[in-house]
């Protein structure tokens, strides 16, 4: 090889590594509670939200949340219940990425104006995910955990009148 060629070879390998790595599809999330940080690695192969695609109901049979993911490579739920032959729309959400952070994008009817409300990711793990909006009235986090393959436990918690928080449960099975 010529003198002069060494350097381009070089240089078209560092090129190609670079290349590679910054296609590498990971999120990177950094928590911090107090002096600890902690950074987790979640790559787009085993996002809590693709284990959470389906149709979940509650184990008091008359609620359900359908999953389904979007071809902007984000999700969406819609939470109903069935009383009789009848189904009422309580709310629908969207999960897409934001500035490095997944958002938790959450209608609800008969409240906020028929606003939706941003909650960000806080936590983000292979199954499991907290979304977190300190100033929202209630509830400021929205967490979910797939327990197993069928189980989708989700929980919300805010302040409550006694200066204290509350935490309100919703457990579900997947029929689909």
């Amino acid at each position: 090889m010529k003198p002069m060629q060494q350097p381009i070879v070089l240089l078209a390998i560092v090129i190609a590594a670079c290349t590679l790595s910054c296609n590498n599809s990971s999120d990177k999330k950094t928590e911090r509670k107090g002096s600890t940080t902690t950074e987790t690695t979640t790559t787009a192969n085993d996002l809590v939200f693709d284990k959470m695609l389906g149709t979940w109901q509650s184990e008091d049979g008359k609620s359900f949340e359908r999953w389904t993911k979007n071809d902007k490579g984000g999700y969406n739920s819609a939470a109903y219940s069935l009383k009789g032959a009848d189904t009422s729309w309580n709310e629908q959400a969207n999960i897409y990425l934001e500035n490095s952070n997944w958002v938790f994008e959450n209608t609800v009817n008969g409240q906020n104006d028929g606003k939706p409300v941003k909650f960000v990711s806080s936590i983000l793990e292979a199954n499991s995910v907290q979304f977190s909006n300190p100033a929202h009235d209630f509830p400021t986090d929205i967490n979910y955990t797939i327990a197993d393959a069928n189980t989708l436990n989700a929980f919300i918690v805010g302040p409550n009148k006694n200066g204290g928080k509350d935490t309100i449960p919703f457990n579900y099975k997947k029929m689909n």
